[in-house]
């Protein structure tokens, strides 16, 4: 794995983390405040789904231009 590779990574477990640690800070504040919920249920499907998919779609564009223009470092490099 290259530099580049390895930052990709980095980044990702470390979105996928903050991520995970906002959840679970905004579920245990909610239930700290209101000790009557019992049943916890999703958020609104449609307008989350959508910020998902434009987030992701620009996650694959952004990690594959990358990508790419490291293996055309390479190829360069390689040439000289």
């Amino acid at each position: 794995m290259n530099k580049i590779e390895i930052g990709l990574l980095i980044a990702v477990i470390g979105i996928v983390c903050y991520v995970g640690a906002l959840i679970y800070y905004e579920m245990a504040y909610e239930l700290e405040q209101h000790p009557e919920i019992k049943d916890i249920g999703g958020p609104p499907v449609i307008t989350d789904l959508r910020l998902v998919a434009v987030v992701i779609g620009f996650a694959v564009m952004m990690c594959s231009i990358l990508l790419y223009m490291n293996k055309e470092v390479k190829n360069d490099k390689e040439k000289r």
